[in-house]
């Protein structure tokens, strides 16, 4: 049985055509199910653990980035198969499942190609794809083991999912959601003159694997889960023990 979340945003009536249309393609491939709008008003972790009770085994999310996160935070201790119709601009999370228009998306759900993949925790928020931290003085604390101390042009990302913008080369052991590992990123920020001539590909970079860190700072800085759910510091980051099943397309970017 499937469940269809779809955003608030949605309501615009802008939307209607692409609706009507994605949930034509759903019934003619024999994938209809319940739709539910989302709202404030509407508590999302009582609306599924209900669904489930009364047998819901995959949740659609129909919606962006921020929708796809919100719902991964109420899903990510129920034993359920998450999919995912990317309507809208911001949909970087889709890009690198794989999963293309929402025409597209409708036929990747079809194909049901299933991958079990890790999920990261920052003070209890779940993330999928990575946290950024703002810039300062911080301190990463790694595995009670070693301390890491960032430059202040340094740029800092914690990541799951590989970032749209790194080089894949000389990275293919990193950045892999299912090796229960994930990475700090340490790149330099750099500036438009720079990005222009290409000067940044000569700029060092650091990875480094982890399951577990503390990210601390003299003054409280901004950390943000997936780009939408933003923390105070001191944060602690861990790989979770919950694993997330998620369908996927074939050019999924791991």
């Amino acid at each position: 049985m499937y469940l269809y979340l779809y955003d608030s945003f949605l309501n615009n009536k802008k939307y209607n055509s692409l609706l009507a249309r994605i949930e034509t393609r759903l019934t003619d491939l024999g994938i209809g199910g319940k739709i539910y709008r989302l709202s404030p008003l509407r508590n999302v972790n009582d609306l599924l653990a209900d669904e489930v009770k009364h047998g819901i085994k995959t949740v659609i999310v129909v919606g962006d980035d921020k929708t796809f996160t919100q719902i991964i935070n109420a899903v990510a201790k129920l034993d359920i198969i998450l999919g995912f119709i990317p309507v809208g601009n911001e949909n970087k999370i889709a890009q690198m499942l794989g999963i293309g228009s929402p025409d597209q998306a409708c036929e990747t759900i079809a194909a049901r190609i299933v991958e079990k993949v890790d999920l990261g925790q920052a003070n209890g928020t779940f993330f999928l794809s990575n946290i950024t931290v703002s810039a300062g003085d911080v301190t990463i604390e790694c595995e009670n083991n070693y301390r890491i101390k960032p430059q202040g042009n340094d740029q800092v990302c914690i990541c799951n999912l590989r970032p749209i913008l790194a080089n894949a080369q000389n990275q293919t052991n990193y950045f892999n959601p299912q090796d229960g590992h994930l990475e700090i990123l340490i790149q330099p920020i750099t500036s438009w003159f720079e990005n222009a001539f290409k000067k940044s590909a000569q700029l060092k970079k650091s990875i480094i694997p982890f399951k577990k860190i503390a990210i601390k700072s003299k003054t409280s800085l901004s950390v943000i889960t997936d780009g939408q759910r933003v923390l105070k510091t001191p944060v602690e980051v861990e790989i979770a023990t919950e694993k997330l099943k998620i369908i996927v397309g074939k050019k999924r970017m791991f």
